[in-house]
Parts: structure tokens; sequence; C-alpha cells
């Protein structure tokens, strides 16, 4: 009986140390604010994945294919610009060499780098110098959010202001260069 409780233990204990979330090995990541490359995906709870799903050329340009459920961006980085494609248009979504408060277009939005100093906290991690983006429809009411990124991370937190339905997602899972991270 004893062994039985014995073998059960250590059986246990793997499982329990199966189960720990992985803390991201920080020191090794990139300074890249988003990593593209076909594979790497972002799971925040609540608002599902977005993930590298394929390349394609537009105009000669190499773009990356980012899919959500509901939405598919084909996005480069150009110069610390990230740059989506979108029917023979392209805008920056996201503007790394931007200084706080600077604004631009992005599609029918007006995007604002809000802060480029964040910390974020998930689980027992803690990620500094995120970047802050804001994005508003002006002719749109409650049709705001903000994306957080993280520097060798990507997409970090989102948050819907207004009338939206979820409220703020935080990083659960990621995968990036073929390793799959649990936070």
């Amino acid at each position: 009986m004893k062994k039985i409780f014995g073998v059960c233990g250590i059986i246990a204990c793997l499982l329990l140390n199966a189960c720990k979330n992985e803390v991201l090995p920080l020191d090794e990541l990139t300074n890249d604010y988003l990593p593209l490359a076909v594979g790497n995906y972002w799971n925040l709870d609540k608002f599902g994945l977005r993930k590298i799903t394929e390349t394609k050329v537009f105009d000669g340009k190499t773009y990356y294919a980012i899919t959500q459920s509901h939405d598919t961006s084909y996005v480069r980085n150009e110069e610390d610009k990230i740059i989506e494609y979108d029917g023979g248009k392209t805008s920056v979504m996201f503007d790394l060499t931007a200084n706080v408060n600077d604004t631009w277009q992005y599609r029918n939005y007006t995007v604002t780098l809000i802060s480029k100093t964040e910390t974020i906290n998930i689980g027992k991690q803690e990620f500094k110098n995120c970047y802050q983006f804001y994005f508003d429809i002006p002719a749109a009411v409650d049709d705001e959010s903000t994306i957080w990124l993280s520097p060798g991370i990507g997409f970090i937190q989102q948050k819907c202001h207004g009338e939206c339905i979820g409220g703020e997602w935080k990083l659960k899972e990621l995968k990036l260069n073929g390793k799959i991270y649990k936070l």
C-alpha cells in the first residue's frame, strides 16, 4: 500500500510541475516590439488568438499575415514602423519611432502613442518598457481601444473603452521562434 501512495505522490508531483507557467527568458529576447515570423502567435485571455500564418508579397514587399477569428492583417516592419497593407493602400499601425503624444492616421483611426515606459504584470512576470498605443475613430462614439506591445514579445495587453464586450485582455500564451510560453 505504501508503494502505491509513493508512486501516486511522484506522479502527482510530476503533473503539478508540468502545469507550471514557464517564465519567459526576457534577457534572451530581442528588442523587436512585434516579432514577425510565420508560426508566432499571441493568445490573449477572452480576446483570442492572433497568429502569423503566412507571408505574401504586395508591391514587391513581403508582408506577414496576422490572422484573428474575424480578420487578417498584412503587416511588415520598415524602419520600426509596423505598416499594414489593406486593399492597395498602406498605413502605419504602430510607429515605434514616434514620440509620446504623437498621433497619426491608421485606417479610420487616429492613433496616439501614450507611453514608452509602461510596466505590465502578468502572473509572476513583469514586462518593462511596453509601448501603449491608443486607437480612436473620431466619428464613432465608444469605439476606442488601447494596445500594449512588449519588447521581444509583441502583443501583451489590450483594452476596449466604452461600449464593448470583454474590457481588458492580457497575454496568456504565446509562441515565439517555435517555443510556446504560458503565462
